[in-house]
């Protein structure tokens, strides 16, 4: 373990009262706040950052001076975890640059010839430890949750000794040779030789995946996979884009799916995100999301958001059109590598392209691994289902995606983007974490009709928000939307 890379401290804050402030006793107290991030695969680090802060507290006057300043390490990785005297010493160089400022900005004041007061590893052993305990608390929980157990779900393929965890050791054989190959390290030939069988699991999976009778899961089933699951994808393949949205997004409701009645929408609560306590009551899973998570869905066309959900006839159906508030892009996770999607969409392509240039960088051992579990993650979120429960793989990796806490602050996703299945892969979907749709995008238009003929297997052709697929009547449009999220029309 090594710090592979310093980074420039910065000052966080600096105040500094007038020296008639200061007349009287005055306390110097200094303290720190740190933080880890998760390791990044593809880098090979984990990011570390001190927190210096210093304050003066005058009798009187209350706080008279009050500094604070960050220093960020990044971190090379290998396996065990970083050891509490590794980390005191970040905390002491980050303490030694925070005195440097302080000696240099406290000159010609009355705090000149004051001293920054140096830790001792005595004082911060304890503290030390439970940050590495938090920061191992995954891997450990994941130890004892009893995952091991399950090494073994119906007909899919027992899980490799390779994704183990073992005694003394944070990581896998697996998550080791990954490691390394991204760090463009040298593996031996019997690392080689297991990663080979690692690449035959996951196609062994792929196959078994596509026969498991998802309809019959009972609830200890559905518990049992995802236990099968975390394990089988205990080892993530992390990429991010950025995407460009140049045009309008639209999500389709039904609105006596949503309000019970088949009555004109006059809330947008029912054209955003559905909160959580539906989501759990609900209980089901969808495409990107559990019955623990909430997502805003989003399409790029009309059209698209019909041929998702076939409306029924003759009922009010109210379109919510979107687009973002100030910034225009958005750093999205892209499902890239199903091979029809490639054939007739052009930012699947461009993105499964992008991906295959990873093998002028990186062994062609590991780029065959990640286009493995890309390809299969990429069937999870294309397939047809007829149940919800077939979504329950790619839900529960959604769920990890969309999760800073687990993925790390160097993937902190916006949102998901997948072909859509309805638009024969035409089109993209969007599934968008909740603060982002808050933030970041606004509702600026209503339309609402009713479909009185539809042919869903047609084929859009027409503007985004034209309709081609579909007879409507009624069609009305609105977008006079209060401050308070009602609707008027």
């Amino acid at each position: 373990m090594k710090v592979e890379t310093k980074f420039p401290i910065k000052i966080i804050e600096w105040h500094h009262e007038p020296a008639k402030k200061f007349i009287g006793k005055n306390n110097q107290d200094i303290f720190y706040e740190l933080g880890f991030s998760k390791t990044d695969i593809l880098t090979n680090c984990f990011q570390f950052s001190v927190r210096v802060n210093m304050q003066y507290r005058n009798m009187s006057n209350g706080i008279v001076f009050n500094a604070r300043t960050e220093s960020n390490f990044s971190i090379g990785y290998q396996n065990n975890g970083p050891s509490v005297e590794f980390l005191f010493g970040l905390l002491d160089i980050a303490t030694i640059d925070f005195a440097k400022i302080f000696d240099k900005r406290v000159k010609q004041t009355n705090l000149v010839g004051q001293k920054v007061t140096r830790q001792k590893i005595k004082d911060w052993t304890e503290n030390l430890q439970k940050e590495i305990d938090h920061w191992n608390a995954p891997a450990k929980k994941f130890k004892e949750s009893g995952a091991e157990r399950l090494s073994k779900f119906k007909n899919l393929p027992n899980i490799p000794v390779h994704k183990m965890y073992t005694e003394n050791s944070e990581g896998t054989t697996e998550q080791i040779i990954v490691f390394k190959l991204c760090a463009l390290q040298a593996i031996s030939e019997e690392e080689r030789k297991i990663f080979e069988e690692l690449e035959e699991f996951y196609d062994e999976l792929n196959t078994e995946l596509l026969l498991l009778d998802y309809e019959s899961f009972t609830i200890k089933d559905l518990s049992d996979f995802k236990k099968y699951i975390q394990y089988a994808f205990n080892s993530h393949v992390l990429m991010s884009s950025q995407l460009t949205v140049v045009r309008n997004l639209y999500r389709v409701v039904i609105n006596e799916s949503v309000s019970k009645r088949n009555e004109t929408i006059t809330a947008i609560k029912y054209l955003t995100y559905p909160s959580l306590e539906i989501v759990k009551n609900i209980g089901k899973y969808n495409r990107a999301s559990t019955s623990n998570t909430t997502l805003l869905y989003l399409t790029e066309s009309v059209d698209t958001a019909l041929k998702e959900i076939h409306p029924p006839l003759n009922k009010l159906v109210t379109i919510g059109v979107w687009t973002p508030k100030n910034k225009r892009t958005f750093t999205h996770y892209p499902i890239t590598h199903h091979d029809r999607a490639i054939e007739v969409n052009e930012q699947t392509a461009a993105g499964y392209n992008a991906t295959q240039q990873l093998s002028n960088i990186y062994d062609p051992a590991l780029v065959r691994y990640m286009n493995k579990y890309f390809k299969l993650l990429s069937r999870e979120y294309s397939k047809l289902v007829s149940n919800d429960k077939q979504y329950a793989l790619s839900a529960l990796l959604s769920e990890y995606i969309l999760s800073p806490k687990d993925v790390g602050a160097n993937y902190n996703y916006d949102c998901i983007v997948y072909p859509s299945v309805g638009n024969n892969y035409i089109t993209r979907n969007l599934a968008v974490n909740p603060d982002v749709a808050d933030s970041q995008l606004k509702l600026i238009k209503i339309i609402e009709f009713e479909i009185t003929d539809a042919d869903y297997s047609l084929t859009p052709n027409g503007d985004w928000e034209n309709i081609s697929i579909a007879q409507v009547k009624n069609r009305r449009e609105t977008e006079n939307i209060m401050p308070d999220g009602t609707i008027i029309w």
